[in-house]
């Protein structure tokens, strides 16, 4: 899991070893697969690292996105959910690849409340939970409420002791340190050459949904512009969940369009990336953009079954999305 001693012994770029292995596995797979790749506006890419923010629509998509950009050498990490890490084998293999681990509040919240209270929450309990940490709203009386706020604890090598602190800004320290790790590697991938890969969904979905804002402020941090791409085709061309193409299945597009790129005023100067008190006083600004520009650019780039339907009936995986 996601310890301060995890991210000490972290290498974010993809050991040779490993990569060259799953390159020779892909490369069998899809040949095997007979699964055709075409690819539109890479030429278009600016010479140096950027931010692709893609879509998805199958859980081990990126292997298709990884695959694309590796033949065009251009070397590329993917930013990946926290929760992929507590599969000791997937574990193993995101750990050797170039991938960067990101948690959530939903994250933080989860694995707290699991391990301490010895379940799940409930819908309403996980609601009123994020209200009090997005919005400062109070937490209702009782349980499991008060044995949250007042049982002293250790979480990923971090102690909460409610008589020094709140279950708040337990909770808001546990966001910024694991972000602030993301960024850190982040950081050390792009400075070693490579392109970020991120999901601005958070979420796999059959078709578009509503961005976050994650992948902007990554994007601010790095001084990276965003690319958005679509991909199509991914779900009818793995064989269900698994990271195997199907034999003659569909074939997968990825489509590229027109960077995106932050102007110098869009936050100003002092802007901390993924702080919680910075990400509210911006959240409108943040939002507007992912809302009125990234996402619609990604949704241009997309074949019909895939792209963005206003009041979508998808329901989505709850809680399960984040832990």
């Amino acid at each position: 899991m996601l310890t301060p001693e995890f991210y000490r012994s972290y290498r974010v770029v993809q050991a040779p070893f490993w990569s060259s292995v799953a390159r020779v596995i892909f490369a069998t797979n899809a040949g095997l697969a007979r699964t055709q790749f075409r690819v539109e506006g890479w030429e278009s890419l600016p010479a140096g690292p950027v931010l692709f923010a893609t879509n998805s629509t199958q859980k081990n998509d990126f292997m298709a996105f990884r695959w694309v950009a590796d033949r065009r050498a251009r070397p590329c990490v993917t930013v990946t959910k926290a929760k992929n890490y507590h599969d000791p084998v997937m574990g193993f293999l995101l750990r050797r690849l170039g991938v960067v681990p990101i948690a959530s509040k939903g994250y933080f919240l989860l694995l707290d409340f699991t391990q301490t209270v010895g379940r799940r929450p409930s819908d309403a309990e996980y609601r009123a939970l994020r209200d009090h940490l997005d919005q400062g709203v109070p937490l209702p009386a009782g349980a499991p409420f008060d044995t949250l706020a007042n049982t002293a604890r250790r979480v990923l090598e971090h102690d909460f002791d409610p008589t020094r602190t709140t279950w708040r800004a337990f909770q808001q320290g546990l966001y910024a340190h694991g972000l602030g790790e993301t960024l850190r590697l982040a950081r050390e991938a792009v400075q070693a050459g490579c392109d970020v890969q991120m999901y601005p969904e958070g979420t796999v979905a059959p078709r578009l949904g509503r961005g976050r804002h994650g992948a902007v402020q990554l994007a601010w941090a790095l001084g990276l512009p965003i690319v958005p791409a679509g991909m199509s085709g991914c779900p009818g061309a793995f064989a269900g969940n698994s990271p195997l193409l199907r034999l003659r299945g569909d074939d997968i597009t990825v489509r590229l369009g027109a960077p995106l790129t932050l102007p110098p005023d869009f936050l100003p100067a002092d802007f901390a990336p993924f702080d919680p008190e910075h990400e509210a006083a911006h959240r409108d600004t943040l939002n507007g953009f992912v809302r009125e520009r990234l996402m619609p650019a990604i949704d241009a780039l997309l074949d019909p079954p895939f792209r963005h339907v206003e009041n979508d009936t998808f329901v989505g995986k709850g809680t399960k999305a984040f832990l």
